[in-house]
């Protein structure tokens, strides 16, 4: 079926169901951010396959809403389709509910998918359509019947993590959850987002890809707790660490049966960002749903000291894979031998080389020239560029590895650097070292601070339209929550053991893009009169290309901090090399104060 007869069928779903508009979200009933293939329904309908994006299709009219890393690759999806883009968060453009409101007359009636609807949306939805007196009946799931020849449930088998690589045993991870219930004892925690099972349970999978994740459920008891995943993913090993923790297997198709038979006085905590609506309306008339918003995911993104002085070791071995895909990149342009797909294979075949990796934390976005622009290029065989002695490269790539995972952007120059091109880069980097500098007051959240890495770049009239930070988790998902560093607005306060990404940017459409990104971690700094303050702890190891920095522009603090992070990356990457590539190293990370000042 093509996007119309697709788009046909699905108005006449519509028409039989009663309803007027019909959303199909970008995501599954665990609320991923990436998804299995069975749950890829905007995609199918739309072939959009962005991580951010909502279609909306009523009897005349079908649009995609999607952010600004979006634009220019969803532009070329729906060049020939009749869904039209709608530019999120530009100035004048209506969000889809807005746009529902809009179109639709009162009385008229929107319906989603149930199992893709969690309770906070719903809330949000539901009180903006009603304004208007448009009613939102989420139900049955509307594409399913239409989707011909869909990909079955994954399959793929779950394994439990070594214990050198854990911070806390699954014992004791439970036995907080419960302690931090709002209701304990005499409560049941269903826990529905994927990554927080795994964590809990210390296994992993490979039901997602570049995500280690097992599509499943969890209720936890207060002794004791069930597991809603298919059987044929466990094998008899992990099953007896499972039962020796008192914790049973059960069908992941009963977990909705197992809602609905709670007693009448029972009492279910859950997260309603994560818990859909079809879980929450099966339960029966007087049991009661007790909400506790981000219970796993604020436990989850602190890490241990063990964890980070893993990651630490995880970040240098990360760090020499990618020091020798640059030397390599930067040897095939002149002989015009690799191009950006190439060049995104040859990285991850380095990383693999590491005995603990895994697979990549993400499809490598690989951007030469205008390609960087792109915030969230993906690259194709039709579309690589190849990489020649001239213009900006921009990679950001990262690994899963079983003692950590990694995100990291560098941004190089193929050759001679154009002067406007130094400016950028040296502007980004400004914000990036600001940020990485800080010193904050502890309860401070990432929206207080965002601004610090953007501050060089609006002096200069420049901006980029994306956060400057991402929480990540370890060998979990390279996006992670509750907390991170954006101008959207964001409650959760920064502590001590979480890890966010630094990632300020800067895209000239047509040209270039340029990217700086670290991974750093919260950490406690000093205690003064006025409180306790936090900072950050660089973690990613990697040069940062000196030729497009243009020294004229930096303060003596600036200086230093580059000069300072050159030498720990040459201290931790030298143990792992020898002869030339020690020498490229050197050559990567010399001190900037030897170098003569920029008169431009």
């Amino acid at each position: 079926m093509q996007t119309q007869e697709k788009i046909s069928a699905l108005r006449t779903a519509m028409q039989q169901t009663g309803l007027d508009a019909y959303i199909v979200f970008g995501t599954d009933p665990h609320q991923s951010e990436y998804l299995a293939a069975h749950w890829q329904h905007r995609a199918w309908i739309s072939g959009f396959k962005g991580s951010a994006g909502t279609v909306v299709v009523t009897s005349h009219e079908a649009g995609l809403w999607t952010d600004s890393r979006y634009y220019l690759e969803a532009e070329q999806v729906l060049a020939d389709s009749p869904i039209t883009l709608h530019r999120q968060d530009e100035p004048g453009v209506l969000s889809y509910p807005e746009y529902l409101c809009a179109k639709l007359k009162p009385g008229a009636a929107v319906g989603c998918d149930a199992a893709c609807l969690s309770l906070s949306q719903r809330r949000s939805l539901t009180g903006r359509l009603n304004e208007v007196g448009i009613r939102l009946r989420p139900g049955d799931d509307l594409l399913g019947p239409l989707w011909e020849a869909r990909p079955p449930l994954p399959k793929a088998p779950a394994y439990a993590m070594q214990a050198e690589f854990v911070g806390a045993t699954r014992k004791e991870k439970l036995n907080r959850l419960r302690a931090a219930s709002p209701v304990a004892p005499d409560m049941e925690y269903f826990v529905t987002a994927l990554d927080e099972i795994a964590w809990l349970l210390n296994v992993r999978g490979q039901d997602i890809p570049y995500n280690p994740l097992i599509v499943s459920y969890l209720v936890v008891h207060p002794t004791g707790a069930t597991w809603f995943v298919n059987e044929e993913k466990l094998n008899e090993q992990l099953k007896k660490e499972l039962e020796l923790d008192s914790i049973t297997i059960a069908p992941y198709g009963e977990a909705r049966e197992f809602i609905a038979e709670r007693p009448e006085s029972g009492i279910v905590v859950a997260d309603p960002s994560s818990f859909s609506c079809m879980m929450a309306d099966a339960l029966p008339h007087g049991a009661r749903l007790v909400e506790h918003l981000n219970g796993v995911a604020g436990m989850k993104a602190i890490k241990t000291e063990h964890e980070i002085e893993l990651l630490r070791n995880c970040m240098a071995r990360d760090g020499v894979a990618l020091l020798r895909f640059l030397r390599a990149a930067e040897e095939a342009a002149p002989r015009e031998e690799l191009t950006e797909l190439s060049a995104a294979t040859l990285l991850r075949e380095l990383r693999a080389t590491d005995p603990r990796f895994v697979e990549e934390s993400f499809a490598t976005i690989s951007g030469y020239l205008e390609h960087g622009a792109v915030v969230h290029y993906s690259v194709t065989a039709e579309s690589a560029l190849t990489l020649k002695a001239e213009g900006l490269y921009l990679i950001d790539s990262g690994g899963h590895y079983l003692d950590g995972t990694t995100d990291i952007t560098r941004t190089i120059s193929l050759g001679p650097p154009t002067e406007e091109a130094r400016r950028d880069f040296t502007l980004v980097l400004k914000g990036h070292i600001a940020l990485a500098r800080l010193s904050f007051p502890a309860g401070v959240t990432g929206t207080h601070i965002d601004a610090v890495a953007r501050l060089s770049l609006w002096k200069e009239g420049r901006n980029y339209g994306h956060g400057t930070g991402h929480g990540i988790g370890f060998f979990l998902n390279v996006h992670e929550g509750p907390h991170r560093i954006s101008p959207t607005l964001n409650s959760v306060p920064l502590e001590p053991g979480m890890l966010v990404s630094n990632e300020p940017g800067l895209y000239r459409a047509g040209h270039y893009g340029i990217r700086t990104e670290n991974i750093v971690a919260v950490q406690k700094d000093r205690r003064t009169e006025f409180g306790e303050f936090l900072s950050f702890e660089t973690l990613s190891l990697c040069p940062l290309d000196q030729q497009l920095i243009d020294t004229s522009l930096l303060d003596e603090a600036e200086i230093t901090w580059i000069d300072e992070y050159h030498q720990r990356v040459r201290e931790r990457l030298a143990p792992h090399l020898e002869n030339s590539e020690l020498e490229y190293l050197y050559a990567k990370t010399k001190a900037l104060r030897t170098t003569p000042r920029s008169t431009a």
